[in-house]
């Protein structure tokens, strides 16, 4: 899940959500569970995350976990965050401090490739004396193949799964316009490592960058690409009190229309049926002098059928938060929302799924308890465990509907 909070535009509140924070919580729950259970005694941890709405939680160990005189060795705790790049690849990736180790599947999870072979060091990081990076380090997976890497300013592209990095911009393609065969990149929740919108050749892990004006001077905050094609952009709005630019292209990224998101809301995502269809999952902005988000005031889902020239408030009764969620658009034109609550009686993630066009929404889970949420186009997915030895998810429940589930295995 996401700890990242809207208080409207401004620089302080971009710096925080732009940047993707690493697993180094989990990684630090790990080591003292470890000497904990050295000494003898396993006890009950809960994990605090600062990451986004899809990473992984660790949930509550099922209670004290008596050693034995002479204990094995000690299994690594998981960390895997889900990428689905196809109907049934993926990319797994754990960041652990300094360092980012990838995993990929061709066969639905039923098999992964090592995560020895694939990592990136982020140069002249060094961990502190709790094994922390403090560094700038982000990532983002475009598609099977081609990962991603921003550090320190520095941007570094892997296109052979991981084994071997160069230079962004050495290694990009720039065209007028992305070739019919590739695919456009989807992203979210402040896009990672992306500063722009990409493409990917899946055969070759070629990455195909725009050589036209970008539309705005800031980076993308979600990048949909529909099924005709169409690829529908939001981007930072560069301050407080001012209005998102949504920007959509036909023509395989040659030409863009522009337009503003309506004033007074933060814009988190859009998910796009066609070039003339789209939502935009949105905020309201609070009035000065009051509350960010004050509970039990909707959150504005907004609707267009005219390429985003207008936009209708479709009056959604999905609750507003603080936190980035992930939004997509499912079978039959289902609308999924992932999202999680913190309530008296525990956290719980889960999804938000309407099929009403955005109206009503319905509250899914398959697990009743907390463990992460994700989405991609077309599908959304909650994170889960069997193993309770260790913390982390080992697999994750995919749904296009928010009714039929599929389990999807996550890499040891």
């Amino acid at each position: 899940m996401s700890d990242r909070e809207f208080t409207g535009f401004d620089t302080a509140t971009v710096a925080r959500a732009v940047r993707q924070p690493p697993l180094d919580d989990l990684w630090a729950t790990a080591r003292a569970r470890r000497r904990r259970r050295a000494a003898g005694v396993a006890l009950a941890a809960v994990v605090a995350m600062a990451g986004m709405a899809v990473v992984p939680l660790a949930d509550r160990s099922p209670g004290v976990d008596w050693a034995t005189p002479e204990p094995t060795a000690i299994r690594e705790d998981r960390g895997t965050r889900l990428f689905l790049t196809g109907g049934d690849t993926a990319v797994g990736v754990e960041h652990r401090s300094c360092m980012l180790r990838f995993a990929h599947t061709g066969d639905a999870g039923r098999t992964w490739s090592d995560y020895a072979t694939a990592v990136y060091q982020a140069p002249g990081c060094q961990p502190d004396e709790n094994g922390t990076g403090t560094t700038d380090l982000r990532f983002s997976v475009l598609d099977e193949r081609s990962y991603l890497v921003f550090h320190n300013g520095e941007r570094s592209l892997s296109t052979d799964h991981g084994r071997t990095w160069r230079p962004a911009d050495q290694a990009m393609v720039a065209v007028t316009a992305f070739p019919r065969a590739a695919r456009p990149v989807f992203c979210q929740e402040g896009c990672g490592a992306i500063a722009e919108p990409l493409a990917t050749d899946p055969g070759t892990g070629t990455v195909y960058r725009l050589r036209v004006d970008p539309v705005s001077p800031y980076p993308p905050f979600s990048i949909y690409p529909a099924a005709d094609g169409a690829i529908w952009v939001t981007y930072w709005p560069g301050g407080a009190d001012l209005r998102a630019t949504v920007a959509r292209s036909a023509d395989r990224g040659a030409t863009w229309a522009t337009s503003k998101a309506p004033a007074g809301v933060s814009v988190t995502a859009v998910a796009a049926v066609s070039g003339a269809e789209a939502y935009l999952l949105t905020e309201p902005d609070p009035a000065p002098g009051t509350e960010p988000m004050k509970p039990g005031i909707p959150s504005r889902l907004l609707h267009t059928s005219d390429g985003g020239q207008t936009w209708r408030d479709v009056g959604t009764d999905v609750p507003s938060t603080r936190v980035v969620r992930g939004f997509t658009i499912g079978a039959d034109g289902f609308l999924m929302i992932s999202d999680s609550r913190h309530e008296a009686e525990g956290a719980t993630d889960h999804l938000l799924v309407s099929r009403d066009g955005g109206r009503h929404f319905t509250r899914v889970s398959v697990y009743g308890r907390e463990g992460g949420t994700g989405v991609s186009p077309g599908r959304a997915w909650l994170y889960g465990r069997d193993d309770v030895s260790v913390l982390g998810a080992d697999h994750v429940q995919l749904t296009t509907d928010g009714e039929t589930w599929v389990r999807f295995p996550l890499p040891d």
